[in-house]
């Protein structure tokens, strides 16, 4: 029997600590509120950590749902990487892009480096 998409984004979760495959933010799995309460963030600013399912390689590129294939990523990283693009960068070049955004501090707002979530 096949598992869902979300017990394979639940384990993807568990496997990365929390992390975002990305940017290496923490991410909300659950519960919005209690997470922005422990970190004293809106929940606005909450949405863009929330935990997604990321297709390695997009379901319309033949991707499909499996442990191997999905990877948990924040919200954000998981929207930017797909947004205006006719063809998406690949995980590894994406991740290097991030990365180099993250250490300029020029990835999430402010508060999620202020708080250290990443």
């Amino acid at each position: 029997m096949a598992k869902s998409l979300s017990k394979i984004r639940s384990e993807a979760f568990r496997r990365q600590a929390g992390r975002c495959y990305y940017c290496g933010v923490v991410m909300c799995a659950d519960e919005p509120t209690a997470f922005a309460t422990a970190y004293r963030l809106t929940l606005r600013l909450v949405k863009s950590l929330c935990c997604t399912a990321e297709h390695l390689v997009p379901k319309q590129d033949g991707g499909c749902n499996s442990v191997s294939n999905v990877a948990a990523a924040c919200w954000l990283c998981n929207q930017r990487r797909h947004k205006q693009r006719k063809v998406a960068p690949t995980p590894d070049a994406y991740r290097a892009l991030v990365r180099r955004r993250v250490a300029r501090k020029r990835w999430h707002a402010p508060q999620v480096f202020e708080r250290g979530l990443i």
